[in-house]
């Protein structure tokens, strides 16, 4: 599977995730809410990656991957972007981590997550994916030239 059709699907089980997290929510089911929550970050994410790399970094961390994101958007010197996507680490970094610890915790602990946790989980998964977007949007408005 080409690179192009492996992020066309990961950005699709991404937008899956999620509605299947605000689904759990709505049932109460809030552990497994905030680990769709998770997983739909990750994906979204993982499919940029695959779009602007051809592959994307074995790991589940999401901080690791915004990382990774970031550092291909300095290469490219695509400064705004740098900074947009900087700004939202800063600025969500305890959303972050706790959003990473649902994988974790979800997958392999016994925990139970309240309804305002899930919220949380839901809430910056969405932030995450409409960042992607943009970032997406706005690489593609650019030359191909403008990735390393």
């Amino acid at each position: 599977m080409s690179s192009g059709r492996l992020a066309q699907l990961l950005r699709k089980r991404a937008k899956a995730m999620l509605e299947g997290a605000k689904w759990r929510y709505e049932r109460g089911e809030y552990d497994l809410a905030c680990f769709e929550a998770e997983q739909a970050a990750q994906l979204g994410l993982k499919a940029l990656l695959h779009e602007l790399l051809g592959r994307a970094p074995r790991t589940h961390s999401l901080t690791e991957l915004l990382g990774v994101l970031r550092n291909l958007l300095v290469e490219a010197e695509l400064d705004e972007l740098v900074e947009r996507v900087s700004n939202f680490v800063m600025e969500f970094r305890k959303d972050l981590w706790a959003l990473e610890e649902a994988y974790y915790r979800g997958r392999y602990g016994f925990v139970e997550y309240d309804a305002e946790e899930a919220k949380r989980c839901i809430r910056i998964a969405e932030k995450l994916l409409k960042l992607l977007e943009e970032v997406r949007d706005e690489i593609r408005k650019g030359s191909p030239s403008d990735l390393p």
